[in-house]
């Protein structure tokens, strides 16, 4: 699609949205149009006021006028929704924002779910699924009048065949009863004995100790023509035999053969009934589809063995099995030694290096040992005593459901297949898997009548997902262990399912946590959005994005308060002649600028001879029994596609398994042969997406520890001590001073339960978190509330001259480029990087406050994707911040998809070629 550039005389009216005059946060008085069913990028340096606009104005604007149209009920909650501050709205659609954060936190959230793959699933087992008894390996299925018939037509003309129902006794009955009544209704004949027999031919005493009676219904021989009497006795004898009949063929009198048909859904062979297959029994949600042991989870509190055994490096005899390790317990050590060496096995050897038997045969027990497992067991039969229960919660975990073994669903769900594959078959599946799987599905034409639009919509969900760069996800993967990123892509391909049409869609950098191969892939998915009919506004950095696009608004020209101009707006070829941050990173980005000028060139690695990190062996998940060198004192990127084992290598393999080197229990850490090299760093820090938590009370100035110094310079002025105020009364965090009504947050949350909750501006305080006493003090003509409206930026030259302590812990985030937050800004809405950038922040303020130590030791430092959020210019000035670390002697490895950051590493290990199965090499 070509879009007019903004100073075009083609009248765009009816064709776009136009906002005047937005003055959100820091955005001063700008005036924009975005075009309708277009695929417009707004780009800027961080803190320019993109979200400001995007989120804040566009989407709010949407929102607010979207709850305008419900009923009274919902509208009573608009006056108190913020109007954002813009003079005009004009031509606004219906809008959607798909975040970049994660807010899921149930566990029985999936991937599957999240898509609505699963539900079509649902759907596709419920119509073609085939049912199976497990003890007789019969198909199940529920015969009605017509189908019996056709079965016994298809044994051939000329059988003869006896129609038998089995009349029950019930207990409110006698068998004399029941008896007369049928010879009463004319059914005089028996089944008995092989042989049709009349009733007063028979035994009296002897019919009368039976629980049923085998009624002969009628006796036929097949032939052309005969179908209406053939379906008359089939219905007669389901009515006499409670849904149950037996056709017996005795048309070779030596050797009858018997037919056994049900109207219910049960076996024929024995008789066990099931669940006719409905939706709610393939979902692992629903009280008839989930495993009853688990309720759908997949996993039980039981005993953890990663807890019992953290360190599988270690030996039988050097400490493996960590519980046996106490004095009062060495009596059990002792007997576990030597029913190892009894039954052969090395006791000095690594316990991962012992055979699977042998490990089994410790752990579960064996002839003449009862295991680890066994000593739990005797001390679960003795839960009275106290040190017992804390014993066992000590090691108590999540482990496998053994009854579904992970799958969550019922038994009853598991005896249904598709082309012999249950369901939750299904849902082990990676994505990329699935579709493979469902590209190759070959339906009969019964099944394909019935289900072909169905699976068509799972393989274009499962194309969608791979398109975003998802196909490596497990579509039984729980929701919440996703990154925002992930779950925004994931968003956008549920979008394209739906088919909304003339939607604005507002986007926060889909291509976080994505390789730059995906890119124009995530590229082809929003123009899909784009092309059926919507308006898609993305807050993207990644060039592939901007240069893909229809219209491009910049904002800039810097962060906080030097930022929230308007300094491009139009079509893609006039940004790249523009003199802008965006428009110069895109026409110099082939140009790589060596940052190195302060520590200067520290010379070519040799991994023979200079000291570095080694893991050696990692076959964790998909890696395939690698072994990666990081050197130290470099900055080190690990790269790769998405799913090609960066995080295993990184978190699982390295981190994860320091802390255990640590001594730490219950450390889920990755397989490997053995690791070199961390016994040198005094401390190995993960600085992981969403590392800071979700505390909507925690801020920029409270955790740089800035806003202890500021409250004591508030507490100490004399306007405070007239008061009678201290620096508690400047605390949000504690009753005192703090607006009791909002309890210092400044913002109420008002449960619209037919929707999303809406965030308003407290009526008490107006969104100042504090008392009027308390906001009446001011220094140098602010309040505290003004302090915490300022920016980094602003705060530093503020409070020059009064105090070196708020410069010294602010300064540090001007270094990593985090110059342009508000201090009062909530740490629980920074992004995955911003948040990282924070931590290293402190981390640099530590070290300078630190800096005539000689003792500090070296710091091993790992990063996940700190660039997201950041423009291709911040990109330089977080390269810098942590050239700064690795100057003052400590190690960086940083896990990472820009491949504007990527080429200013010292080493780089790319994992791949693909994600899932086809990476880890």
């Amino acid at each position: 699609m070509t879009t007019q550039p903004h100073d075009t005389e083609t009248s765009l009216r009816g064709e776009y949205t136009e906002l005047r005059k937005v003055e959100t946060h820091n955005l001063k008085g700008v005036d924009v149009r975005l075009p309708h069913r277009a695929l417009t990028v707004v780009s800027g340096v961080s803190g320019s006021g993109k979200s400001s606009l995007a989120f804040d104005t566009l989407y709010a604007e949407g929102q607010r006028r979207f709850v305008e149209s419900l009923s009274t009920y919902a509208r009573q909650f608009l006056s108190r929704m913020e109007r954002p501050p813009v003079e005009l709205v004009r031509n606004i659609q219906p809008a959607v924002a798909l975040r970049q954060k994660n807010s899921i936190k149930h566990a029985r959230s999936t991937v599957g779910t999240l898509t609505e793959i699963v539900d079509l699933l649902q759907l596709i087992y419920t119509h073609i699924g085939v049912t199976t008894c497990p003890d007789c390996d019969e198909v199940v299925q529920r015969e009605s009048p017509a189908d019996v018939a056709e079965a016994l037509e298809e044994l051939g003309m000329g059988r003869r065949l006896i129609f038998v129902a089995d009349v029950p006794v019930l207990d409110v009955e006698t068998p004399q009863a029941v008896l007369d009544g049928l010879v009463s209704e004319g059914y005089r004949r028996l089944w008995w004995e092989g042989a049709t027999r009349e009733v007063g031919d028979l035994d009296l005493d002897a019919l009368l100790t039976q629980r049923a009676f085998p009624v002969v219904i009628d006796r036929q021989k097949t032939k052309e023509g005969n179908t209406l009497r053939l379906r008359e006795a089939i219905e007669q004898g389901y009515a006499l035999g409670r849904g149950v009949l037996r056709v017996i063929d005795v048309t070779d009198r030596d050797a009858p053969v018997e037919h056994a048909f049900d109207r219910d859904f049960r076996c024929n062979s024995c008789g066990q009934a099931f669940i006719e297959p409905i939706p709610p029994l393939f979902s692992f949600n629903s009280p008839i589809g989930a495993c009853p042991e688990c309720s759908g989870f997949g996993k039980v509190t039981g005993l953890d063995m990663n807890k019992v055994v953290p360190n599988p490096n270690k030996t039988l005899e050097g400490g493996a099995v960590a519980v046996f390790e106490s004095d009062n317990r060495k009596r059990q050590k002792k007997r576990m030694l030597e029913a190892a060496m009894a039954r052969g096995i090395p006791i000095d050897l690594p316990l991962r290096k012992l055979a699977e038997e042998d490990r089994e045969y410790v752990l579960e027990g064996g002839e003449g040992y009862t295991g680890v497992r066994g000593f739990f067991d005797r001390k679960g039969q003795k839960m009275h005593k106290t040190h017992n229960r804390v014993l066992i919660a000590r090691y108590r975990g999540y482990t496998t459901c053994p009854v579904c073994r992970g799958g969550r669903c019922s038994a009853e769900a598991r005896c249904v297949t598709v082309h012999g594959r249950t369901i939750d078959r299904i849902w082990n599946l990676t994505v990329r898997d699935a579709l493979a799987y469902f590209d190759q599905l070959q339906l009969l034409d019964r099944e394909r009548a019935r289900v072909s639009e169905l699976i068509d919509e799972v393989r274009q969900r499962l194309r969608y997902l791979m398109d975003v760069g998802l196909g490596y996800l497990g579509l039984g993967r729980s929701s919440r262990t996703l990154s925002g990123g992930e779950v925004q892509r994931i968003h956008l391909t549920s979008s394209l399912g739906r088919m909304l049409t003339d939607t604005m869609y507002v986007l926060d950098e889909p291509t976080a946590g994505l390789h730059a191969r995906d890119s124009l892939r995530l590229l082809s998915v929003l123009s899909r959005l784009r092309d059926i009919g919507n308006s898609v506004v993305v807050v993207e950095h990644d060039p592939d994005i901007i240069q893909g696009a229809d219209w491009v608004v910049e904002l800039g020209p810097e962060g906080g308060e030097r930022g929230g101009q308007l300094l491009y707006e139009g079509a893609l070829a006039g940004l790249l002649g523009a003199e802008t941050p965006t428009g110069e990173a895109l026409r110099r980005r082939h140009l790589v600028a060596s940052l190195r000028d302060a520590g200067g060139d520290q010379g070519r690695f040799d991994p023979e001879r200079d000291p570095h990190v080694a893991v050696v062996e990692a076959s964790s998940n998909n890696l395939d029994g690698i072994t990666a060198r990081f050197p130290v004192g470099r900055l080190t990127c690990v790269t790769g596609v998405s799913g090609s084992g960066k995080s295993t290598l990184v978190h699982h393999c390295m981190y994860q398994n320091w802390r255990r080197m640590q001594g730490q229990g219950g450390v889920d850490a990755g397989q490997i042969e053995r690791i070199d090299g961390l016994g040198r760093f005094k401390e190995v820090i993960l600085m992981a997406q969403g590392g800071l938590g979700r505390s909507s009370r925690s801020n920029v100035a409270s955790y740089t520890k800035a806003w202890d110094t500021i409250r004591k310079i508030f507490g100490q002025h004399q306007d405070s001590t007239r008061l009678g105020l201290s620096a508690g009364s400047f605390s949000f965090n504690t009753a005192g001073g703090r607006c009791e009504r909002c309890e210092g947050t400044g913002t109420l949350t008002v449960e619209m339960h037919f929707m999303a909750d809406i965030e308003i501006v407290c009526d008490a305080c107006d969104g100042r978190r504090f008392t009027d006493k308390v906001l009446s003090v001011r220094f140098r003509g602010a309040n505290i509330h003004d302090i915490l409206q300022m920016t980094v930026d602003d705060a530093i030259p503020f409070f020059d001259g009064a105090t070196r302590s708020v410069r010294r812990r602010l300064e540090p985030l001007q270094e990593v480029g985090l110059g342009y937050l508000r201090l009062g800004q909530t740490t629980a809405t920074l992004s995955g990087g911003e948040a990282q950038r924070l931590l290293l922040a402190s981390y640099i303020g530590q070290g300078q406050r630190k800096r005539r130590k000689k003792d500090d030791g070296e710091v091993l430092f790992i990063f996940d994707e700190p660039t997201i959020g950041l423009h291709l210019k911040d990109v330089q000035v977080l390269v810098r911040a942590l050239r700064q670390v690795v100057d003052a002697g400590h190690t960086v490895i940083v896990v990472e998809h820009n491949t504007d950051f990527i080429a200013q590493a010292d080493w780089i290990i790319d994992l791949g070629p693909d994600g899932g199965d086809g990476g880890g090499r």
